[in-house]
């Protein structure tokens, strides 16, 4: 190795280690510097909280005008090529960046036509992206499916 490159090493270290030095005297000695993080901290959680109703309002917003754009077919046979066209358009809609809550609608909607939704879930689990696992979820909770209803009972009330 060439003598800056070290050189510039151990300057870049000694300054991050110097900072880490400052900031945890800052945090123990002075009490606005404490005051400061604290506040920080409280707006990074309603940003986050924030985040997570709209995220909450869009999905259920988009799952109920892909509901009425395309209702959930009755007839069985129906059912069976709803779902595997359902789920074979989630496949392929979750490869595209930027598309998961699309993707989740659809493999929701392949879920709410499966006569056996928790091992469907399980399935789930095991093959689709956890990101889009948890918006599949979240609109079970939203609007459990009539399959799904049936199993659990009147004990599910539904999100307004």
């Amino acid at each position: 190795m060439s003598k800056s490159f070290t050189f510039t090493a151990l300057a870049l270290t000694a300054s991050a280690l110097g900072y880490c030095f400052y900031f945890d005297y800052q945090r123990r000695h002075n009490p606005e510097f404490r005051k400061s993080i604290a506040k920080a901290n409280r707006k990074a959680n309603k940003a986050a909280e924030k985040a997570k109703t709209f995220l909450f309002d869009d999905l259920k917003q988009k799952l109920n005008e892909s509901l009425d754009s395309d209702p959930i077919p009755t007839d069985l046979k129906q059912k069976e090529e709803y779902f595997l066209q359902q789920v074979s358009i989630g496949e392929k809609v979750a490869a595209i960046p930027g598309k998961e809550v699309d993707a989740a609608i659809y493999f929701y909607k392949g879920l709410a036509v499966y006569p056996n939704p928790t091992g469907l879930l399980e399935i789930y689990q095991r093959t689709v992206p956890q990101h889009i696992y948890d918006l599949v979820v979240m609109l079970t909770a939203i609007q459990p499916p009539q399959s799904i209803s049936s199993i659990i009972g009147d004990s599910v009330s539904l999100v307004e």
